[in-house]
């Protein structure tokens, strides 16, 4: 019997997808520590959504495994559309979240989460300046993955590129744009009076980090 598409009954996973060490980490502080850091922020905003599942797709499993909350999901590397595969089994939706956004702000999330009540596809785009390559904060799926949309999309894809894809305006929707660390300039996007981003913040000011 197909699953009931009722928004009260919906089964649904984030998952932030980790990277290796980072090109972002600003000059005295360690790409591999940076990149830690950011991900345990960018998954604590994750985790924290009620109603939803929350994990961490990568490689590194140590890492990865000292980061996960209970009952959170583990994930080999993979690109969004084999997550897609790994998701449809027990979810109907999935958001793929980017490592580098610490101070990422959960209503965000949420808002990608309610474009799925109208569209296939939701994306949060990156805000980036000018001259900067623009990608995707978080690319929400309704599952199974629409056969419209390139199978190799990632987080670094440039909307447009998607947006030139779909078949027509309602089959993809932008949810809010938020800025991501990918440049060791972009730290100066973090805002002090954000709550959360504990761990990028103690790195930053030179504190150890919280477990």
């Amino acid at each position: 019997m197909p699953r009931s598409r009722d928004s009260s009954d919906r089964r649904r996973v984030a998952v932030v997808r980790a990277g290796g060490e980072s090109g972002a980490a600003p000059p005295g502080v360690d790409p591999a520590e940076f990149a830690r850091a950011c991900l345990a922020d960018s998954y604590e905003v994750v985790a924290e959504l009620a109603g939803v599942r929350s994990g961490i797709a990568g490689d590194d499993g140590p890492t990865i495994a000292g980061l996960l909350w209970p009952g959170a999901v583990h994930w080999p590397g993979r690109s969004i559309l084999e997550l897609a595969g790994l998701a449809a089994a027990e979810h109907d939706e999935l958001v793929v979240v980017a490592p580098d956004v610490p101070d990422l702000p959960d209503l965000i999330l949420a808002k990608v989460f309610q474009g799925l009540h109208r569209s296939a596809v939701c994306i949060a785009p990156e805000r980036a300046d000018d001259d900067e390559p623009a990608g995707c904060v978080a690319v929400g799926l309704r599952l199974p993955w629409p056969d419209w949309l390139p199978g190799d999309l990632g987080l670094d894809t440039p909307v447009e590129v998607v947006r030139s894809a779909a078949p027509d305006r309602r089959a993809l929707l932008l949810g809010p744009p938020w800025h991501r660390l990918r440049r060791p300039a972009a730290v100066h996007r973090l805002d002090p009076g954000l709550e959360g981003w504990e761990h990028t913040r103690a790195l930053l000011e030179g504190r150890p980090l919280r477990d």
